[in-house]
């Protein structure tokens, strides 16, 4: 049975206790029968002094009836032994037994007094079977005389006093254990109040203290407590925190972030890395097979857990292009970092396909520059054929200028140095502007225009020089595919919400739906030949797209083979032009 600390202290009390009553019994016992026996045996010293000198009156007396006559006036047992150790008389047995008792030659105190002085020894008697206390003396003829006293008082009186000073002792010990129980009890009831704050310590409460007031070592060891407890406190706030702005940091990480255990098995995981790797909200436990079936990141899981630190190295999934890293944790494990560079990748494949394409652009008309310059320099060139190829440098010489004023203003969009500056406009005048400023397609086409543009509907919140420019630049891309007479409409409907929706539409060539999505993009061409046939620099529908999406707008292309192409983009409505002034601000940041 396990006990309490109060129990033990309890016990122990008792224990001492009731041992110093027993010692003290035992100890009183053993010094009182010591003392009441020296007490005995000097006044039997002296019995035996005046016994010695009453034998010497009546030593010619059988010796029998000597020691009847000594027992009868000292009231002790008289013993008469002869100088070789018979017994010659015994007050208290008749002469016939006496002289049968042993030989007392072996006696202790026989043989001090045979040796001249007064023998004394305290045992039982093997005749009566009592403890006694004898003394012994020669006497002048030669023979021991000694007296005997049973010691049975002795040991009456011993006993009393033993059984009083047991009975005080139990007095005293159920005093004191009512006493010791009480001061165990106050004593631990302290420590158990600390032991349940280390408890609760233990268990994660460290809002109790075990403060007592006291002064003693156990109010001291209480303060070390509640002193502990409260830089503890301190301390798991100040690691709670940092946790918290660690884990904030790492679920704002736009790389991807998973920890794995020893085993190889998910943790913890952050918000990107359960985007990129599609894994659920708690994706503790799982295997690296289920995050990835990749042989790739089963490798690099492999040597993160061999303890390797990995370099960066790009694996894919999902079609995405991930730089992974990973380093192993001191405790077992590891965590890896993935970002996602598809982005970065698809730009440098943008960049590359750009400068080949802006090369391109710009090689083929300075080609033919170059070679008709050449052609030029030869004197004996005719006339009409030094004019022809003069038309011809001066088109290949707007087409390269118009490659450059495009490639200027779209850089200027994308990196921010063109700010919407947006007011209340026309679309019919801005139309009819850029309609204008494109005669002489028109005149080389007699292209048709019509505007069907409700009065609800006249009014956008737009930059008056980049809505021109939208124009312009549709206007030029539809009268490059139209046929001869073919005509080109303007229309315009208030949409939901507070867009307006325009849409400049063509019975032109058309585009294949196979090209649509991509007709945005800088220098793409559905048609290459016929477009630089035409003089277009393939950059118009991209500076188109950025205007619009620079208002806050989208645009959209409709086309089918044969039947015209459709572009529609949307506009603030001026009613709401606070709400689409900070939209386009919103637009330019991100910008």
């Amino acid at each position: 049975m396990r006990l309490r600390v109060d129990q033990k202290l309890f016990l122990t009390y008792l224990v001492v206790i009731a041992m110093v009553v027993v010692a003290l019994t035992l100890g009183v016992g053993a010094l009182l029968r010591r003392h009441l026996t020296g007490l005995m045996a000097t006044d039997v010293q002296r019995e035996l002094a005046l016994a010695t000198s009453l034998y010497d009156m009546r030593r010619a007396a059988p010796p029998d009836s000597v020691a009847d006559w000594l027992g009868a006036l000292s009231g002790r047992r008289v013993t008469l032994i002869g100088p070789d150790g018979g017994v010659l008389g015994d007050s208290e047995l008749p002469a016939e037994s006496a002289q049968q008792l042993e030989n007392h030659a072996s006696r202790p105190e026989v043989r001090t007094a045979l040796a001249g002085g007064v023998g004394l020894a305290v045992r039982m008697s093997t005749s009566v079977r009592i403890d006694h206390l004898y003394l012994a003396r020669r006497t002048p003829d030669g023979r021991v005389l000694r007296l005997a006293v049973p010691l049975h008082e002795v040991r009456r009186m011993v006993v009393r006093v033993q059984r009083g000073i047991f009975s005080v002792g139990m007095l005293a010990l159920a005093l004191t254990g009512v006493l010791s129980f009480g001061f165990s009890r106050a004593v631990t009831h302290r420590l158990r109040r600390m032991a349940g704050v280390a408890r609760a310590m233990a268990g994660g409460d460290l809002a109790l203290r075990a403060r007592s007031g006291e002064q003693d070592e156990l109010g001291a060891m209480a303060d070390a407590l509640d002193t502990l407890a409260s830089e503890l406190q301190r301390r798991l706030r100040q690691l709670e925190g940092e946790r918290a702005e660690m884990q904030v940091l790492i679920d704002a990480m736009a790389e991807a972030v998973i920890a794995v255990d020893a085993d190889g098995r998910v943790q913890r995981a952050n918000p990107a890395a359960q985007r990129i790797f599609s894994l659920p909200p708690d994706p503790r436990g799982l295997l690296p097979r289920e995050v990835a079936r990749k042989q790739e990141f089963a490798d690099l899981v492999k040597h993160a857990l061999r303890g390797q630190s990995m370099p960066p190295r790009e694996l894919t999934h999902d079609g995405r292009n991930l730089l992974a890293t990973a380093q192993p944790l001191p405790s077992g494990g590891s965590v890896m970092v993935f970002l996602d560079v598809s982005e970065l990748r698809r730009l440098e494949d943008v960049r590359r396909d750009f400068v080949a394409n802006a090369s391109h652009e710009l090689k083929t008309p300075l080609t033919a520059i170059r070679g008709y310059a050449e052609t030029l320099l030869d004197p004996d060139l005719p006339a009409d054929l030094r004019g022809q190829f003069t038309q011809t440098v001066k088109a290949n010489a707007d087409r390269l200028q118009r490659i450059v004023e495009d490639l200027l203003d779209l850089s200027r969009i994308e990196s921010g140095g063109w700010r919407v500056e947006p007011e209340i406009v026309s679309i019919t005048e801005l139309a009819a502007e850029a309609w204008a400023g494109v005669q002489e397609g028109v005149r080389i086409k007699s292209a048709r225009f019509s505007a069907q543009v409700p009065h609800e509907c006249e009014f956008v919140w737009a930059d008056p020089s980049a809505l021109r420019q939208i124009f312009s630049n549709l206007f030029g891309n539809s009268l490059r595919y139209i046929s001869e007479g073919g005509s080109v409409e303007l229309h315009a409907r208030c949409g939901a919400g507070t867009a307006i929706e325009i849409s400049v539409r063509d019975d032109g060539s058309g585009i294949p739906s196979a090209h649509l999505p991509r007709i945005f993009e800088r220098f793409y061409r559905a048609d290459t030949a016929r477009s630089r046939a035409e003089g277009g620099t393939g950059l118009g529908l991209s500076i188109v797209r950025h205007l619009v999406e620079a208002h806050g707008g989208r645009v959209e292309a409709e086309s089918e083979l044969g039947r015209g192409t459709t572009i529609r983009f949307t506009f603030p409505a001026p009613d709401d032009a606070d709400t689409g002034e900070q939209e386009m601000e919103d637009t330019d940041d991100e910008s």
